[in-house]
């Protein structure tokens, strides 16, 4: 019974005091990532942020964000009653020991910073790299970048990625080349040809007149002439203008006898005179 007595004395008020900043500690967690959540929306709304540079605030917001939850977390860590500095050597511990584990997260946070420097696309920017990725720039984030395809297609690409190849930014100048390539027969008029494809690409009311449309003979094929047709449009107009000019090239050629030839090869056969 006096050891009953004693543990409610004396072990009951701690249990109690221990439950009680549990608590706290978890409503601190709860309530701050989403005040978190809150204000960098908030943040991220206001005229301010909107001035800077739309590739700057997706990554500013993302560090934000976790910066602040880092915070919150240690402030609920603290209300356990654990010191903050031990709290501070810990998370220097464990984010040296993840870094050397994850270098790669680390490369793409480099990454990421790098892209915002020296900016070689910026979001709203069609780009291509070297490993066959292609899209639209949504967003910079501190790991990643997002791209989305023609088709709806959702890209997440490492910053560290594209920070150490090529990337083709299609889209920067405002507008775009289309290139076309159409083949005919031998037998075909190569002027008539060319006077055909410039015919179709300066009436297509989305081609450029500067720099002028520009078709020539490109190459003496095994079974037809290969010509080339270069136009420039607005980087909007792109895939209008491409498969525009593919039907009105196929549909003009119909209407003037041109014959766009199949893969044929000539055998000669040599008669075995020793017989």
């Amino acid at each position: 019974m006096k050891v009953w007595n004693k543990f409610i004395d004396t072990a009951l008020p701690k249990i109690a005091e221990g439950v009680l900043d549990f608590v706290w500690a978890m409503v601190i967690l709860i309530v701050g990532f989403k005040l978190v959540k809150f204000l960098v929306n908030k943040l991220a709304k206001s005229k301010g942020f909107q001035k800077i540079d739309k590739s700057a605030q997706s990554f500013f917001k993302s560090f934000l964000k976790i910066s602040a939850d880092v915070l919150i977390l240690i402030i609920a860590i603290s209300k356990l009653g654990i010191p903050v500095a031990s709290i501070i050597a810990l998370l220097g511990s464990a984010g040296l020991a993840i870094g050397l584990a994850l270098q790669g997260g680390l490369t793409n946070v480099a990454g990421g910073v790098l892209i915002l420097i020296f900016k070689p696309f910026a979001v709203g920017d069609y780009i291509k790299t070297e490993n066959g990725h292609e899209g639209t720039v949504m967003k910079i984030d501190i790991f990643y970048t997002t791209l989305k395809k023609s088709d709806n297609t959702k890209i997440v690409v490492p910053n560290g990625t594209l920070s150490n190849e090529a990337v083709y930014d299609v889209s920067h100048y405002g507008t775009r080349r289309v290139d076309l390539k159409f083949s005919t027969s031998y037998k075909d008029d190569v002027k008539g040809v060319i006077r055909i494809l410039l015919e179709v690409a300066t009436s297509h009311e989305l081609v450029l007149d500067d720099p002028a449309p520009f078709a020539a003979l490109e190459n003496h094929g095994q079974s037809s002439l290969d010509f080339v047709l270069k136009v420039w449009t607005d980087k909007d107009n792109y895939w209008t203008v491409y498969y525009d000019l593919c039907t009105g090239v196929k549909e003009e050629f119909d209407l003037r006898g041109i014959e766009i030839p199949y893969p044929q090869m000539d055998i000669h056969i040599k008669e075995n005179k020793s017989k």
